[in-house]
């Protein structure tokens, strides 16, 4: 360019005029990306997708929904790379999964299974968010996810049957597929559609009235009458009924929420100690001192429970927002029960130092019931999850079991240093609820593990294979609670310092049982996830 302005610059033309018609030529220049967007906006490109997006938006009662075309599926990944590029993904976050069905020797089959969120007419994500971070678009039946609100405590990712919400570790927060909703509304396919060469992925409206109760929307996936998902796969050829996801048999173990293992076991401890001084002051065999004493025990193991809990969250700061939900999300329940534990403390004080008895035991009975209260919605936490580890007789046998085991124990423990008769029935207590919760997870786990049929045998065999020490340390600690420390006491060893021991021998295994209790949950999930 810069040699034709010299040539024609020699030839006798004005610098100037040369200069404004060069920057003339220019601007009729078209750039590649240019070119490819004139390309894409002409009718014949823009109509290869019209037959997969629909051409209008839902009426009232219908929704867009996923159609995946397992016939035309071949495993490609064009559409997991597809939505990992366009929404901007971290290495090793995926919205967009590719799963695996095999059958048998007998009936052979194989058939790779794309998914992705399958935009649930009941979501369990939104129902169980304790600070209302999911929205189900009213006009499109969308479930998106609200980044901003979200505070990262991952319930939605326990409450999902689908194991569709990921967890985003640099940014603290949950993500998902929001189903490209602003190329939807644009009259654009999504990324996954899209990019798929096969069209093996469609967007279509579907009624919500043909939405629930179908069973298993694919082999492996669970019974959809839970949250009703609305992805529908269609094949020519009939699924074998022995069909299951290649990784079925795989063993693997859950994240454990430290965090949360041990504030639920401190929690339960204050539960059960301010239970434990309720019923002493009642049966009047406490004073006042005694009461404000065992009660700020049971008020500092609570209080430290809460604050441990704060450890679990992404964006920890947010966590006063976490009562928003509390009209559908049990965490939120729990959060507001456990809440009532700091002002109950303030009453005690207040009545102790009044001096009124019998306002202080009413004010320690109802801290106790407001503690109850939250073991119980802790305990439906887990149940909401629709877990078969985390069934209601499961959760509530352990969460109580403990409750009343440490609740007794440290009773035992502060009666003891202050040299109270009480002390010996606290101690009896503690022993027997010691045996009857062990006994019972024991014989639980050794049944699970015998019995094919029982709902949580996977769990028993993850606990088999990478927690046997757990459970074996859990054993040990057994003998030496439930045995060693009592022949001890009965030999003449200090009964102060022995009980304390065995409070802090007792509170170790219970941390360890909560431990597995996450990790062995085997959450279900799409094949391949």
């Amino acid at each position: 360019m810069i040699r034709d302005m010299e040539r024609k610059t020699s030839s006798g033309g004005s610098p100037v005029g040369i200069l404004e018609a060069t920057l003339r030529e220019q601007q009729t220049l078209r750039t590649p990306v240019a070119l490819f967007s004139d390309e894409y906006d002409s009718k014949s490109v823009r109509e290869r997708f019209t037959h997969l997006i629909p051409l209008s938006k839902p009426e009232p009662g219908e929704q867009y929904a996923f159609e995946v075309n397992l016939d035309a599926c071949t495993g490609c990944k064009a559409c997991v790379a597809a939505c990992h590029s366009l929404n901007g993904l971290d290495e090793d976050e995926s919205w967009r999964d590719m799963g695996l069905l095999v059958g048998t020797r007998k009936e052979p089959y194989l058939q790779t299974v794309t998914t992705a969120c399958h935009h649930c007419e009941d979501p369990a994500c939104a129902n169980g968010c304790p600070v209302l971070a999911y929205d189900k678009d009213a006009a499109t039946g969308i479930v998106r996810h609200l980044d901003d609100q979200c505070i990262g405590c991952s319930y939605c990712i326990l409450k999902c049957p689908y194991d569709v919400p990921k967890f985003n570790l640099k940014r603290g927060i949950v993500r998902k597929c929001d189903m490209c909703q602003g190329r939807l509304a644009e009259g654009e396919a999504p990324a996954c559609v899209q990019a798929c060469p096969n069209e093996a992925i469609k967007i279509k409206v579907v009624k919500l009235s043909e939405v629930p109760d179908r069973g298993q929307i694919i082999a492996g996936a669970y019974e959809s009458s839970y949250t009703r998902p609305t992805t529908t796969y269609v094949s020519s050829k009939p699924l074998p009924a022995a069909a299951k996801p290649a990784d079925a048999g795989r063993l693997e173990l859950d994240h454990g929420h430290p965090p949360l293992a041990w504030m639920l076991v401190l929690t339960q401890m204050s539960a059960g100690a301010f239970i434990g001084c309720a019923v002493a002051m009642w049966l009047n065999v406490l004073s006042a001192n005694e009461a404000a004493i065992t009660s700020a025990a049971a008020l500092v193991f609570g209080l430290a429970g809460i604050a441990l809990s704060v450890l679990h969250l992404g964006q920890p700061l947010k966590a006063w927002r976490a009562f928003l939900g509390w009209r559908k999300s049990w965490l939120s329940r729990e959060i507001i029960a456990f809440g009532a534990l700091p002002g109950g403390g303030v009453a005690i004080a207040a009545t102790w130092w009044l001096g009124n008895l019998d306002w202080m035991r009413l004010a320690v009975t109802g801290t106790a019931v407001a503690a109850f209260g939250a073991v119980l919605c802790s305990v439906m936490v887990y149940v909401d999850t629709h877990r078969p580890f985390w069934s209601l007789s499961n959760t509530a046998g352990k969460f109580l079991g403990t409750m009343l085991m440490l609740g007794a124990g440290t009773c035992a423990a502060v009666w003891i240093w202050r040299e109270l008769p009480v002390a010996t029935w606290a101690m009896a207590f503690t022993l027997l609820f010691r045996w009857t919760l062990s006994l019972w997870e024991l014989s639980r786990y050794r049944s699970a593990l015998e019995d094919e049929s029982c709902a949580w045998h996977r769990s028993a065999l993850v606990l088999t294979k990478h927690r046997s020490h757990h459970v074996e340390l859990c054993g040990h600690l057994l003998i030496a609670t439930g045995l060693l420390i009592p022949v001890m006491m009965g030999a003449g060893a200090s009964m102060s310092w022995m009980l304390s021991i065995s409070l802090v021998l007792m509170f170790a295994s219970q941390v360890v049982e909560r431990h597995y209790f996450f990790t062995a949950a085997a959450g279900s999930k799409m094949p391949g996830n």
